[in-house]
């Protein structure tokens, strides 16, 4: 373990202590903290060496998931991803997410981390990241200067690299509820639990007498951020759901993507692998909508 370099720790109680404790220390970026399953483990093997951290888990009004306005739900960036899990409204009308929140680490990573945490790390393959894509959800953040709303669409700008600026931290995400809509999130990583994915694909969409209206698929590992696989979507809307179009639609959205080779998979294997998942979530949301009794983990 590498030699732990002296910092700075704060815990603010609100955001207006936040606020003032930024601009007491103006001359350091911050470091913040939330579950600390990503930050602590990079201090300590030193690929962090922050001046400044900053706990977020004394802002109380971060936490929790709670409908908002009409037809919107809200989740705290410091809810935990159990919550996630365990959440029956997540389960019922945000399945992807529940799906997603359920595949996500160990237990013990699942009671430690949090929404913001997982979203603002700019993981291309964040568990969390991309359910919320595919639902069309808001990125809420906050900083000394004001407030934004972002939509995940735009958050993503690489690898480990998110729109949130210095010292900006996320306080929730909104999202939007549609009558008649059902969602799926697969997953596929070298073991069965406990493992990052080697790509993901949600699917949120509604459907009409056999037609498919509206729908919108997210892909994780597919390029260097999260990714919409927009032609598989406009290749999707109108069609009557047969195989052959639900399975052309997944080789759609392989053509959208554009992953890489790392240690954990090569370029022609994802590509290979992303049609899969596609017409595996389609096929799920299709036979939720088609029976909404049924079991919301099948």
């Amino acid at each position: 373990m590498a030699t732990l370099n002296p910092f700075l720790y704060e815990r603010p109680g609100s955001l207006e202590q936040l606020s003032s404790l930024l601009a007491d220390h103006a001359g350091r970026v911050p470091r913040y903290l939330a579950g600390g399953t990503d930050l602590l483990v990079a201090i300590r093997t030193g690929k962090a060496n922050p001046e400044l951290v900053v706990d977020l888990k004394g802002l109380a009004d971060l936490r929790g998931i709670n409908p908002c306005g009409e037809g919107k739900l809200w989740i705290g960036a410091l809810t935990t991803i159990h919550s996630l899990e365990m959440n029956e409204t997540i389960r019922n009308q945000a399945t992807a997410l529940y799906e997603a929140a359920r595949g996500l680490g160990s237990w013990q990573v699942r009671n430690r981390g949090t929404l913001g945490g997982n979203l603002a790390n700019g993981s291309p393959t964040a568990d969390t990241a991309v359910p919320l894509l595919a639902m069309d959800a808001e990125i809420l953040t906050w900083s000394p200067s004001g407030t934004r709303r972002i939509s995940a669409a735009s958050f993503w700008l690489g690898a480990g690299i998110t729109v949130l600026h210095p010292g900006e931290i996320i306080t929730g995400v909104e999202i939007p509820f549609k009558p008649a809509s059902s969602s799926a999130y697969t997953k596929l990583g070298k073991r069965r639990a406990m493992d990052i994915a080697i790509v993901s694909a949600a699917v949120a969409l509604k459907s009409d007498r056999g037609v498919i209206r509206e729908v919108r698929i997210g892909l994780g590992g597919a390029g260097p951020t999260p990714v919409r696989a927009r032609s598989a979507e406009v290749y999707l809307t109108g069609r009557p759901t047969l195989s052959e179009h639900i399975i052309q639609a997944g080789r759609e959205a392989a053509n959208d993507s554009n992953p890489r080779t790392s240690s954990r998979a090569s370029r022609e294997y994802r590509l290979s692998v992303i049609p899969v998942l596609v017409e595996r979530s389609i096929r799920s949301a299709l036979q939720r909508l088609e029976d909404p009794q049924q079991d919301k983990v099948g």
